[in-house]
């Protein structure tokens, strides 16, 4: 027997957060280059957007058709999932350390699933509630090894670090919004442009144009614009429209932590012994755990318990 729709969104939003496990790694590669923050931020972004919409104008122009209130929900996006997102994400790391930045953002699955409670009416389980606790938990060992002095507490720090989280998770909202009328390619390019937009405007322009791009670095950030932005963005729209509720995507993104980790195992030589060990188990069995909550609230209040 096939697996089912619900099954198949699962494994996509999996296969996203996978995809998104794999950006440190690469960003730590071009940081060897003297390449700065912004600069990697605007052509991870501007380069996706390029790359997907030639390749829907060449295979299906119609993707390309949006009506005015489709531009504004992804100017929306834009500005907010990628343009404030990454400004508060990268102040966040200046701030404090790498480590509090990260534990900040994986602070998103608590903002999805209260948000997703209040307009989509989702339920908030028993399994929902052990998920999210191992969840957060779980991203703490993983990034921390369980010290507490791998986190900084300065006050800007945390607060941008909470302002990450809390955009990074309107990401979710948002897509949940709009699949209903809405193309998941079509939101994503549109949202890609503006994202990259608003990001020039924030940026230096000699940080970002004013570097030498040999053959090699720009072979790297076209790998940036495909596989860790075109791929896992559309992955993980196209697992929401499948059914998969906004507060179990959360948390079932979250092995990107995972994936982070054990990509810097394989290719930077950094050990995961003990508590960071423990910690990526729980961020697994985190995503196991939502996968028993099978009970979904229907438009008509009835409870589906397939």
């Amino acid at each position: 027997m096939g697996l089912s729709k619900s099954a198949k969104g699962v494994i996509m939003i999996l296969l996203a957060g996978c995809l998104w496990g794999t950006v440190g790694s690469i960003v730590k590669i071009l940081n060897s280059y003297n390449i700065s923050s912004q600069a990697i931020v605007f052509w991870r972004v501007f380069l996706a957007f390029i790359i997907l919409y030639s390749y829907i104008y060449i295979t299906n122009k119609d993707l390309l058709k949006i009506d005015k209130k489709g531009i504004l929900y992804a100017a929306l996006m834009g500005l907010i999932c990628q343009s404030v997102f990454n400004t508060l994400y990268f102040t966040a790391i200046e701030k404090t350390t790498i480590s509090t930045a990260v534990i900040l953002l994986y602070t998103s699955p608590i903002f999805i699933i209260i948000i997703s409670k209040i307009l989509y009416k989702e339920s908030f389980t028993k399994y929902k509630a052990l998920s999210l606790i191992t969840c957060v938990i779980g991203c703490f060992l993983t990034v921390t090894g369980g010290n507490f002095k791998a986190l900084e507490f300065n006050i800007t720090g945390i607060l941008c670090g909470i302002g990450a989280g809390f955009t990074y998770s309107l990401y979710t909202i948002f897509s949940k919004g709009t699949l209903e009328k809405y193309n998941q390619w079509t939101m994503t390019i549109y949202m890609l442009g503006f994202g990259s937009l608003f990001i020039l405007f924030i940026s230096k322009p000699s940080d970002i144009f004013f570097i030498d791009y040999n053959l090699k670095v720009s072979s790297i950030f076209f790998c940036i614009a495909i596989l860790t932005t075109i791929m896992p963005y559309t992955l993980y729209s196209t697992g929401l429209s499948y059914g998969v509720e906004s507060s179990k995507a959360g948390i079932i993104a979250t092995i990107e932590v995972v994936m982070a980790v054990t990509m810097s195992f394989l290719f930077f030589n950094e050990t995961i012994i003990g508590w960071k060990l423990l910690g990526v188990f729980m961020v697994l069995l985190s995503v196991l755990i939502i996968r028993f909550d099978k009970i979904r609230s229907q438009p008509n209040g009835d409870l589906d318990c397939s």
